[in-house]
């Protein structure tokens, strides 16, 4: 494990690039960390706080623009992959949808600040129809802001972050070891909480073959209500026959026109 931190430090500039390539791909692996370790290490003439800036802005921004056409090109099919793959389940879509329709493109500047945003934030800008030119400038500003934050804090606060360092080689017995220690520690919270997501959408839930087949012996003991977000609408406008177009958000608003003497099916992306 000691092997492991000091490969870490000697060659700083390729596992930052490198994990910042997997967590813009959508797996668990923070860069937050590696961000400010830059700029601790930049305080100690060990590394280049530019050079982070620029690895971490190259290797997100070669990321997000393929997120940016994979969902100009397919559409709500990224969308899903993406809670598929992700583990943390506020990323899955629904809350990113909301703000983007908010705040729309200038939603990308902050989006490296809200967990789960920053990836999903790049393909429902291609889905919206954003054009590359107004995409591009938006979220190479917004990871630069961020990155520039993260190496500041890093070097302000670089004597203390040696001081966390050291006591996890205490506890761990290496500093290597108590960082895959504490990368395990988080992705076993991350799982918990997207087991428990899990779970509950389990409890009530009909397959669409079994839905297919009400739908097709005429059954009317059903309603279905088509919860999809107004961006997945622009996508594929189709629909369910039958089904009530209501936004999960206007669920309150409008829950007088669901009918309470049949069975309700839900429906999303």
């Amino acid at each position: 494990m000691q092997g492991l931190g000091s490969f870490a430090l000697r060659h700083f500039s390729l596992v930052l690039f490198a994990a910042t390539l997997v967590e813009q791909a959508g797996l668990p692996l923070p860069v937050a960390p590696l961000l400010l370790g830059a700029g601790a290490l930049a305080r100690t003439g060990e590394a280049s706080a530019p050079l982070a800036v620029l690895l971490y802005l190259t290797a997100s921004g070669l990321a997000h623009l393929g997120w940016f056409f994979a969902g100009r090109w397919r559409g709500a099919a990224v969308l899903q992959l993406l809670c598929r793959i992700s583990i943390e389940p506020d990323s899955c879509v629904r809350r990113t949808e909301n703000l983007f329709s908010r705040y729309g493109s200038k939603l990308l500047f902050g989006a490296p600040f809200i967990p789960g945003l920053g990836l999903v934030a790049p393909p429902l800008a291609g889905i919206s129809g954003m054009t590359l030119r107004r995409f591009a400038p938006l979220d190479t500003g917004g990871s630069a802001f961020y990155a520039l934050v993260l190496v500041c804090l890093g070097y302000l606060f670089g004597p203390a972050l040696g001081q966390v360092l050291e006591a996890l080689e205490r506890v761990a017995g290496s500093v290597g070891a108590g960082l895959l220690l504490l990368l395990a520690l988080y992705l076993i919270g991350k799982l918990i909480a997207r087991y428990r997501l899990l779970r509950e959408l389990r409890i009530a839930r009909i397959t669409p073959q079994e839905l297919k087949e009400r739908l097709d012996q005429g059954d009317a003991s059903v309603s279905i209500i088509d919860l999809r977000h107004a961006v997945e609408l622009e996508v594929d406008a189709r629909t369910l026959p039958g089904a009530l177009r209501i936004a999960l958000e206007e669920l309150d608003a409008r829950h007088a026109e669901i009918p309470r003497d049949r069975e309700i099916a839900l429906y999303c992306s």
